[in-house]
């Protein structure tokens, strides 16, 4: 049986950083990169943390890896409640993958009990539209505001994350002495055979809600949160796998946390409406980071997908896109068609969002003029008759098929992909 076994856990850089020192069965290299052993490092001294604590980033990241994969964990201590929430995870992710047959143990010395003190409220926060959400039904309790990098934005690029810490700290609303920034290589410590494994998709399909949560552990330890909200990026209403839900992240329990998946209940143009309604009440602007396109100049990129339908939401409640940190390009509406052509393949689940902003055009009886009303009513009206049910799975074999060879070539000639990219830049 191939196994997985953590060797020690040390401190540095001030006690700011957890080194994870492991050694892996041989056959087990075919998924972990050597040269990138998995840490995380904060922005406060967290030596204090109990190794049972310590350990909960680590564990988040490789357990289910080791289920899926299947090879036996051995660690020596771990906290009671997350060994328990660790039983109930695989039973869920069993529900998530019928198709595969999950394997793999964790082998521990003892169960320690933990407890956090106090009663505070943290928040995952990317500065997106679901986290601003979530932000709003939480304003009251003065959350910590906690941002990891390496998430979405690769260690790599600084200048990126740069821009995103002066965007935080540049909005009025958000309490500076409570906002925190994690550095973790929770994405590069794997192969791109994890990728393979889930259908191109570990991050999002396997990895992301319990590695996120995960590596607040120490956190919630040094500042005393117990309540941890992470935004819903999905609905009750989708069905596609993923990997954050609250089936998935209200089980990521250790001590006596307890985790809320905010926002499930809401469609992405409720959020934009709550956001809006937010902004009113609270006589305050605030900016949101919906995408982190390469082609993004300033807040968002104004011209991706997603970018288009936060626009097109605040368009159709009649509120002025710059406000919330866009602009709309004359072209808008041919490049909100362009979503719809020949060449698209469109998702079950992307389908919903655009269903959600199809029904909310439909209603609209007012909406924000950028241009030319006539031209962007129709441009509106032209996007209500969309027929989204020829459009989704068009051509979905020959496209995933182009999207699965490319996504290899990336891979295995990294260094060519990154020059053709600077490139077309």
């Amino acid at each position: 049986m191939e196994s997985f076994k953590l060797l020690n856990i040390s401190f540095s850089l001030e006690g700011r950083k957890i080194n994870y020192e492991y050694e892996y069965s041989k056959g087990l290299s075919f998924y972990f990169v050597d040269k990138h052993r998995y840490y995380t490092t904060y922005d406060t001294d967290i030596s204090d943390t109990p190794r049972s604590l310590a350990i909960i980033p680590l564990l988040a990241n490789i357990m289910p890896i080791s289920w899926l994969v299947g090879f036996d964990v051995y660690v020596d201590e771990i906290d009671e409640n997350f060994e328990s929430s660790l039983n109930v995870l695989k039973e869920q992710f069993k529900g998530f993958h019928p198709d595969k047959e999950l394997g793999g143990k964790l082998h521990y010395n003892k169960k320690v009990k933990n407890v956090i003190n106090n009663d505070g409220v943290a928040q995952l926060f990317s500065g997106g539209l679901d986290s601003w959400d979530t932000f709003t039904r939480n304003y009251d309790k003065d959350p910590f505001l906690i941002s990891i990098h390496g998430a979405d934005v690769p260690i790599k690029d600084t200048a990126t994350w740069e821009k995103f810490k002066r965007f935080n700290s540049q909005e009025p609303i958000v309490n500076q002495d409570k906002l925190h920034y994690i550095e973790t290589n929770l994405r590069d410590f794997y192969t791109y055979k994890l990728d393979v494994l889930a259908d191109l998709g570990w991050w999002g399909t396997v990895q992301h809600g319990m590695a996120l949560i995960g590596v607040l552990a120490p956190l919630s330890y040094k500042f005393g949160f117990r309540f941890i909200n992470i935004a819903a990026s999905a609905t009750s209403e989708v069905t596609y796998t993923w990997g954050s839900s609250p089936k998935i992240d209200e089980n990521m329990l250790w001590a006596n946390t307890v985790v809320y998946h905010e926002g499930y209940h809401l469609n992405r143009t409720q959020k934009v409406e709550n956001v809006v309604d937010f902004v009113k009440s609270q006589n305050v602007p605030l900016k949101l980071r919906v995408c982190y396109s390469d082609l993004r100049d300033g807040y968002n990129c104004n011209i991706c997908a997603k970018c288009q339908r936060t626009i097109l939401t605040l368009i159709l409640l009649n509120e002025d896109p710059k406000k919330y940190g866009f602009h709309i390009v004359k072209d808008f509406y041919k490049r909100l068609m362009d979503n719809f052509n020949d060449e698209t393949v469109m998702t079950e689940g992307v389908k919903y969002q655009w269903q959600c902003l199809q029904d909310m055009a439909k209603k609209s009886t007012d909406f924000f003029v950028a241009y030319d009303q006539e031209k962007e009513a129709k441009g509106i009206a032209d996007f209500a008759a969309i027929d989204l049910d020829e459009v989704v799975n068009k051509n979905a074999s020959s496209v995933n098929r182009k999207k699965h060879l490319k996504f290899i070539l990336r891979k295995k000639f990294s260094g060519l992909y990154n020059i053709y990219q600077r490139l077309k830049k």
